[in-house]
């Protein structure tokens, strides 16, 4: 004797992603409708050093995990070797006082050092989340890195193509990393797990060789004091305690050119 399963009632129009087989609920419950999503602000922890006064302080800082706020804290992973004028040290080492070799050969002195964890599947300020960028040997040029080597997401190298020159009038522009991002010499990759980002401030605004490359050290250039209101540029400022005004940062070292405008200027 075969068996027919009843009929069942037509589903109710709508969506039907959360479709769950369940027992129906009784009359008297009532089911409430969910609140609309709201984007959620959440804290990220800052860990800083400085020098002051010849002695190297540290703290470590909660605040609203503002892209403003990141920006300062995601250029090098945990590992990348930074020149400095005793050699090679990985930037997880470098203490605040130390000297470091500029891309031009001159010195500056490390002032400030901040870094941030990236956590897989945590939320993020970006749309999308935080990716890492591995460059793979001789990417840009013999040497340059001399292994693959993975930079945060807010890297920016010199970049001497002639297209710049022709374009912008100068021999050199700072460009994010991300922007020469191609799936062969450069590739964008998610962290898959906890994974230390740091930034360097010096006593001027350089290009610092970090594994065989030229990377900036941090500088907040005019985006910043535009892009946060006053009360949140205050709390920016006391991430670096070894400065008063957003001016003693000083000048950039080189103009800075965005991803769209450099895919633009070498299309």
């Amino acid at each position: 004797m075969s068996y027919t399963p009843p009929t069942l009632p037509p589903l109710p129009e709508g969506p039907r992603s959360r479709i769950i087989s369940e027992p129906r609920p009784s009359a008297r419950r009532t089911s409430r409708p969910r609140p609309a999503s709201r984007p959620t602000r959440f804290s990220r922890r800052y860990e800083i050093e400085w020098l002051e006064d010849g002695e190297v302080q540290c703290e470590t800082r909660t605040a609203l995990a503002l892209p403003a706020f990141e920006q300062a804290f995601g250029a090098f992973t945990h590992g990348v070797l930074i020149q400095t004028a005793d050699g090679p040290v990985a930037v997880e080492d470098l203490m605040p006082g130390m000297w470091l070799e500029c891309a031009n050969g001159s010195l500056t002195q490390l002032l400030w050092k901040g870094s941030i964890t990236l956590v897989p599947g945590a939320p993020s300020s970006m749309d999308e989340p935080d990716r890492l960028y591995r460059v793979m040997p001789d990417a840009f040029g013999l040497g340059r890195p001399v292994q693959d080597q993975t930079f945060g997401p807010h890297a920016r190298r010199i970049n001497r193509d002639p297209k710049l020159r022709a374009s912008l009038g100068t021999e050199a522009a700072l460009v994010p990393l991300s922007a020469v991002a191609d799936g062969m010499s450069v590739i964008e990759v998610w962290p898959v797990a906890p994974t230390r980002v740091y930034h360097l401030v010096c006593d001027r605004h350089e290009t610092l060789l970090a594994a065989g490359l030229e990377i900036e050290s941090y500088h907040p250039g005019p985006e910043v004091p535009l892009s946060l209101p006053e009360e949140m540029m205050a709390q920016f400022l006391t991430f670096f305690p070894h400065v008063e005004t957003i001016r003693d940062f000083g000048r950039l070292a080189a103009p800075r050119v965005g991803a769209d405008e450099m895919n633009a200027l070498v299309a």
